[in-house]
C-alpha cells in the first residue's frame, strides 16, 4: 500500500502550495493552503487551478475557484490564504497526477504544487483504529487514515491561523510599545531641555528682579505725567472742536453768501440779455425807417424833376404868346400903314384869329399845365410835409437810438462794474473759503496728531501698567 504523506516543497514563480499529499480521496472537498510572496498584490480575477501535470496551457485546467483576497496585509510579509474545491468537480480517481497552478488575471502562472493523485482508499491499508472513551467504556473505531488525517491537517492549520493572528497582534504591540518608547524619550529629552531653560530663566529672572524694581517707581512717575498729559490734550482736542465747529459755521455761511451772489449774478445777466434785445429790435428798426428814408428821398427827387419840367414847359408858352403879341401888334401897325394891303390885312386877320385859336388852345394848354403844375406843387408840398415828418421820426428815432445807446452804454458800464464787483467778491470769498479750509484741514490734522498723541500715550500707559504689575508679582 502506499503510503499517503504530506508534504511542503516550493513551487515555481513564487507562490508555494502549502501541505500538498500525494493522494486524495474523491467526493470529498479539497482544502489547498497556500503563500503569497511579499509585495505581490492579490486580485478578485487570480484563481487556483487543478491541471494535468503534462497541460501546457491555462486553459487545460480541470476545475478551478476564485482566489480568496485577504482584508488586511502587513507590508513587506508574505500572505497566507486557502480556498477550497468542491467534491462535485473534483476528478476521478485513477493513476492520472495532478497539481495546483496559481494564476494571476494576466493569464500567467505564478506558482504550482507538486503532483497527486485522486484515489479510492484500499480496505485495510488506508484503514486506522481509534480509541474513544464514552461513559467509562472503551470504544474502537476504525476510520480511514485519510479522514484522520484530514482532520489533523484541519487542526494544525487552525491552530496555525490562531498563532498566525497572535504573531501579527503581538507584532503589532512591539511596534506601539516601540513608538511609544521612542515618544518618552523624546518627551524625556525635551523636560530636560525645558529645565535647563527653567533654570536659566529663573536665573535671568532674579537678576532683572532689582531692575524691575526700580523700573516700577520710574514708571510710576511717568504714570502721573502721561495721565496729566492726557488730561491737557483731551482739554486741547475740545477746544480745537470747537474752533472746528465754529469754523465750519463760517464756511456754511459763506457759501450761502456766495450761493446768492451766484443768483444774483444769473439774473444781473438776464437782464443784460434783455437790454442787447433790446438793442437788437431797435436797431432793426432804425434800418427800416432808414430805407423808408431812402424811398421817400427818391420819390421827391422824382417830383421835384417833374415839377421842373412842367415849368420849363409854362416858361416856354409864356415866350411863345408873348411873341404871338408882339406879331399881333406889328400887324396891326401894317393894316393901320398899309391900308391898301386889305387883302393882306385880312390874311393877317384870319393868320392873327388863327393865332387867337391856337393861343386860346395854348392858353388851355397852359391851363391844364398850370393846373397839373399845381397839382405837382400840391404833391410835392405833401412829399415834402411826408420827407419832413419821415425826417422829424427818423431825427426822433436817431435821438431815441443815441439815448438807447447811450443808456445801454451806461448800464453795461454799470452792469460790468457790477460783474467786476461780484467778481471780485467771489475771487475773495474763494479765497477766504480757501483759507477756512485750509484752516480746517490744519485743525483736522493738529486735532488727529493730538488723538495719535492721545492713543500712544494711552496705550504706553497700558503697556506700562501689566509690566509694573508683573514686576510686583514677582517682587512678592
Amino acid at each position: 500500500m502506499e503510503e499517503s504523506s504530506l508534504s511542503r516543497a516550493p513551487s515555481r514563480g513564487g507562490v508555494n502550495f502549502l501541505n500538498v499529499a500525494r493522494t486524495y480521496i474523491p467526493n470529498t472537498k479539497v482544502e489547498c493552503h497556500y503563500t503569497l510572496p511579499p509585495g505581490t498584490v492579490p486580485s478578485a480575477s487570480d484563481w487556483i487551478g487543478i491541471f494535468k501535470v503534462e497541460a501546457a496551457c491555462v486553459r487545460d485546467y480541470h476545475t478551478f475557484v476564485w482566489s480568496s483576497v485577504p482584508e488586511s496585509a502587513t507590508d513587506g510579509s508574505p500572505i497566507h490564504a486557502s480556498v477550497q474545491f468542491q467534491a462535485s468537480y473534483l476528478p476521478k480517481p485513477g493513476a492520472q497526477l495532478y497539481q495546483f497552478r496559481y494564476v494571476n488575471r494576466q493569464g500567467r502562472v505564478c506558482g504550482q504544487s507538486p503532483p497527486f493523485q485522486f484515489r479510492e482508499p484500499r480496505p485495510m491499508d488506508e484503514l486506522v483504529t481509534l480509541e474513544e472513551t464514552d461513559g467509562g467504556s472503551d470504544i474502537l473505531l476504525v476510520v480511514p487514515k485519510a479522514t484522520v488525517l484530514q482532520n489533523q491537517l484541519d487542526e494544525s492549520q487552525q491552530e496555525r491561523n490562531d498563532l498566525m493572528q497572535l504573531k501579527l497582534q503581538l507584532e503589532g504591540q512591539v511596534t506601539e510599545l516601540r513608538s511609544r518608547v521612542q515618544e518618552l524619550e523624546t518627551a524625556l529629552a525635551s523636560s530636560r531641555q525645558e529645565h535647563v531653560a527653567l533654570k536659566e530663566q529663573y536665573k535671568g529672572l532674579s537678576r532683572s528682579h532689582g531692575e524691575l524694581t526700580e523700573e516700577r517707581d520710574v514708571l510710576s512717575r511717568q504714570q502721573g505725567d502721561h495721565v496729566a498729559r492726557i488730561l491737557e490734550l483731551e482739554d486741547d482736542i475740545q477746544t480745537i472742536s470747537e474752533k472746528v465747529l465754529t469754523k465750519e459755521v463760517e464756511l456754511d455761511r459763506v457759501r450761502d453768501t456766495v450761493k446768492a451772489l451766484t443768483r444774483e449774478q444769473e439774473k444781473l445777466l438776464g437782464q443784460l440779455k434783455e437790454v442787447q434785445a433790446d438793442k437788437e429790435q431797435s436797431e432793426a428798426e432804425l434800418q427800416v425807417a432808414q430805407q423808408e428814408n431812402c424811398r421817400l428821398n427818391l420819390e421827391l427827387q422824382e417830383a421835384r424833376g417833374r415839377q421842373e419840367e412842367q415849368s420849363a414847359q409854362a416858361q416856354r408858352l409864356k415866350d411863345k404868346m408873348a411873341q404871338m403879341k408882339d406879331t399881333l401888334g406889328q400887324a396891326q401897325q401894317r393894316v393901320a400903314e398899309l391900308e391898301p394891303l386889305k387883302e393882306q390885312l385880312r390874311g393877317a386877320q384870319e393868320l392873327a384869329a388863327s393865332s387867337q385859336q391856337k393861343a386860346a388852345l395854348l392858353g388851355e394848354e397852359l391851363a391844364s399845365a398850370a393846373g397839373a403844375r399845381d397839382r405837382t406843387i400840391a404833391e410835392l408840398h405833401r412829399s415834402r410835409l411826408e420827407v419832413a415828418g419821415v425826417n422829424g421820426r427818423l431825427a426822433e428815432l436817431s435821438l431815441h437810438l443815441k439815448e438807447e445807446k447811450s443808456q445801454w452804454s451806461k448800464e453795461r458800464a454799470g452792469l460790468l462794474q457790477s460783474m467786476e464787483a461780484e467778481k471780485d467778491k467771489i475771487l475773495k470769498l474763494s479765497a477766504e473759503i480757501l483759507r477756512l479750509e485750509k484752516a480746517v484741514q490744519e485743525e483736522k490734522t493738529q486735532n488727529q496728531v493730538f488723538k495719535t498723541e492721545l492713543a500712544q500715550e494711552k496705550d504706553s500707559s497700558l503697556v506700562r501698567r501689566p509690566a509694573t504689575r508683573e514686576s510686583r508679582a514677582q517682587a512678592s
